[in-house]
């Protein structure tokens, strides 16, 4: 027993473990942007369900010594990959420099194929492991359940879950983490062959019946259980990476925060599989009900909640989401002799759930709302989920938890928006937007008007045993839930003239003050965060605006630069609308690097919103794909830019592309600035974290001066605040530079960010 609970422990805490590995080493490769790891995701559900299938199928056809011999094959075949990949570039599982790719096109596939090429054999033969061996267990030790070791997998995946950002990640590079990988893989790989002979040494090519059972076998599952099966794991599924799209995009895609969703994720599995009265309706019915209407207000109130309560509150709704879903899957399971047609449907709609979120919803949606249909998706099944249970309270007509679900949503309808009662139901029943009563008293003396009402008149609505009434309660609740969420998507769209999405994020071109000429103007919004604005007006339309006003630092380190009457070769990473070429001047070249195809075809293509680059009096050049590994081409290809200034400014919505800002990135920027008065300006204005202490360590590293350029919003321009590095001599000082700036003093020290490490949670703003 030892053996195969080693087994299934091992091969789980290698499967996750590889996950947050892999996904930060190919994340530069593709801009920093969330949707890589929810295509890594996919990959894993992908596979996984690979490994199912292959469980099943071997386990249901072949012989005991046949399995043994196929199986042990391919693990000889995974372990000599591994150490090929070792002799051959360094590393067992990092994927080599030669895959990196030239252009952004077809990310999604490109990803695929590196993580296939790069862990795609040994990934696929943990994930059969789960189902596999613990159908060898079945047949070995015939009485004992095996749902128990499929809990230790799940305590195994947890735990190579969390120690990654908490042990592996800080203390071992990636490479030293790779290497450790494939070490344990090999110790994997020898207690599976062992298993696989203990099992074709027992003989046993199909389970036993239990006691009793020979003229009653257990009936296979129908095609209502299986759908079921299958709708739940991909709700969970789903949920779990359309959280995590909504937290990263609005913060950074780093290990920590693919971890946390995944781990709660998991989490759920273990106590819902573990024991069976972990999972208790009349606890987490509500707390699904209240996770949901939690999220959907959140959702609504955007920026006006802090980072903390938005982790908070999306991870609340996903763990009470995956804790209905799992522990209903748990009460639906088969007995052993499914197992595996069991775990295969379960696998088959993790990855259906992958496949929606990563492939599906980009092309269906031109926004992120994906999260939005997940949560109203998740109340509506679990309505489903009692309506097919003869059990439930909603069949045996008991209305009070149905009523109380309907209260509670409309507080939430009417903590959303304000108003009052009449329009109230005007707005809902016109525009599908419920609007909220202007007074919280009003709001509860409704409610237990309302309650009272129905109580005093319950004899008419009310027949025990018949379920229509609670049941339209909780249409009526999940109704008004996705009107509420409805009117948040209605929100984000309602300015926007132009909106797309791709693999890089949303695009959102906003029109304003159209009836004032000289107002008049478009911007450009990433997410929720606008990335510049350019006015319409003639007169005004060379104008630089929002973040890059000429007090701002990128704009000093332009107009006040020494050798500004000789031409300035300006680099900027990040294209945005293209501010920053109207400092250009004759003479001048600006050269702008831009991993996303949609923002340099809002500037340069045939139906171009913003016209900075196409009225710019220099030169404009533009390179698309990731900056850093344009950078780093150019370099390896004996071609630096010479820049006399390079503004690093590539945020996508409020994320930040950490490998932006790492020490390794920062030589490749020093290296591209002109001798002796070349300056980088970094743009570290963010809603949610602190960045003066990386950029402090990264000015220390290197032993640049740094000024930074706090400029406060006036009316006429926003906010910003810049670093300016200079990498030797005194060209800050010459140039007047420090005379608007000021020393760039951070209120803590961060252990300095490279490729191997960082930290957000230092700087994450109180």
């Amino acid at each position: 027993m030892l053996a195969f609970a080693l087994t299934i422990f091992l091969s789980a805490f290698l499967l996750f473990q590889i996950q947050p590995l892999i996904g930060k080493a190919i994340l530069p490769w593709f801009g920093g942007a969330p949707a890589v790891w929810t295509t890594c995701m996919l990959f894993f559900q992908l596979l996984l369900l690979g490994g199912y299938a292959y469980a099943h199928g071997v386990a249901s056809r072949l012989s005991p010594r046949a399995q043994r011999r196929l199986h042990v094959a391919l693990l000889l075949v995974a372990v000599a990959l591994l150490a090929a990949g070792a002799l051959l570039w360094g590393s067992p599982v990092l994927p080599p420099p030669a895959l990196k790719p030239s252009d952004p096109g077809h990310p999604v596939l490109r990803i695929l194929g590196v993580l296939s090429l790069a862990v795609g054999l040994p990934y696929f033969l943990l994930a059969t492991t789960g189902p596999l061996v613990q159908a060898w267990f079945a047949r070995v030790h015939p009485g004992t359940s095996p749902y128990r070791l499929f809990a230790l997998s799940n305590v195994g995946s947890l735990l190579g879950l969390a120690t990654y950002p908490f042990f592996f990640e800080p203390r071992l590079t990636l490479h030293a983490q790779g290497k450790v990988w494939a070490a344990g893989f090999a110790a994997f790989a020898a207690c599976c062959a062992l298993c696989a002979a203990r099992f074709a040494a027992s003989g046993q090519a199909a389970p036993p019946d239990p006691a009793g059972a020979a003229d009653a076998p257990e009936p296979p599952p129908s095609a209502r259980q299986r759908l079921l099966w299958f709708g739940l794991a991909a709700c969970a599924s789903a949920m779990l990476l359309a959280s995590t799209n909504q937290i990263c995009q609005e913060v950074a895609s780093f290990p920590f925060l693919w971890v946390l969703p995944l781990s709660l994720y998991l989490l759920s599995f273990i106590l819902c599989f573990e024991r069976e009265d972990f999972y208790r309706r009349v606890i987490f019915g509500p707390a699904l009900a209240v996770a949901v209407g939690t999220a959907a207000l959140v959702l609504s109130q955007g920026f006006l909640v802090s980072l903390p309560k938005q982790v908070a509150a999306h991870t609340f709704a996903l763990f009470a989401v995956c804790m209905v879903c799992h522990g209903e899957l748990a009460r639906a399971k088969p007995g052993p002799r499914h197992l595996t047609a069991f775990y295969l449907m379960v696998s088959a709609g993790g990855a259906a759930g992958g496949l929606l979120v990563a492939i599906v919803a980009p092309r269906v949606f031109n926004g992120f709302w994906e999260y939005h249909a997940t949560l109203w998706a998740a109340g509506l099944l679990a309505i489903v989920v009692l309506a097919l249970d003869p059990g439930s309270w909603l069949r045996t007509g008991r209305p009070w938890p149905a009523l109380a679900t309907l209260m509670a949503t409309l507080a939430l309808a009417a903590a959303v928006r304000r108003g009052d009662l009449f329009e109230s139901v005007v707005f809902f029943f016109s525009r599908g937007v419920f609007a909220s009563f202007r007074h919280g008293a009003l709001v509860a003396g409704v409610v237990l008007l309302s309650a009272a009402a129905l109580w005093a008149t319950r004899a008419f609505w009310w027949r025990p045993g018949q379920p229509y009434f609670a049941a339209a309660c909780l249409v009526l609740a999940v109704s008004l839930v996705g009107t509420v969420l409805l009117a948040d998507v209605q929100e984000f769209r309602r300015d926007a003239v132009l909106l797309k999405r791709n693999f890089y994020g949303v695009l959102t071109v906003e029109e304003e003050n159209k009836e004032f000429p000289e107002m008049h103007l478009l911007k450009l919004r990433n997410g929720r965060i606008v990335h510049g604005f350019q006015y319409q007006a003639p007169d005004k339309r060379d104008q630089a605006t929002s973040y890059y006003s000429p007090k701002s630092g990128v704009g000093l380190a332009i107009l006040k630069h020494p050798h500004r009457d000789l031409g300035l070769r300006i680099g900027v990473v990040g294209l945005g609308v293209g501010t920053v070429a109207s400092f250009a001047r004759l003479g001048d070249t600006v050269r702008f690097y831009d991993i996303n195809p949609q923002v340099v075809e809002l500037s340069l293509g045939e139906r171009r919103v913003f016209t900075y680059l196409a009225d710019c009096r220099g030169k404009v050049e533009v390179v698309q794909g990731d900056a850093r590994l344009s950078l780093e081409r150019e370099l390896a290809e004996r071609r630096p830019q010479g820049f006399d200034v390079l503004a690093v400014d590539a945020f996508s919505s409020d994320s930040i592309p950490v490998h932006l800002l790492t020490r390794e990135a920062v030589a490749v920027y020093l290296a591209h600035l002109a001798r002796p008065d070349g300056i980088l300006a970094i743009h570290i204005s963010n809603r949610y974290l602190e960045l003066k202490p990386v950029v402090r360590g990264l000015a220390d590293a290197f032993a640049c001066d740094a000024s930074l350029v706090d400029v406060s919003d006036d009316g006429a321009y926003w906010g910003s605040t810049w670093v300016l590095l200079a990498p030797r001599g005194d060209v800050l000082a010459r140039s007047g530079i420090d005379d608007d700036a000021d020393e760039l003093a951070a209120d803590k020290t961060v252990r300095l960010w490279t490729d191997d490490y960082s930290n957000l949670f230092q700087v994450v703003k109180r």
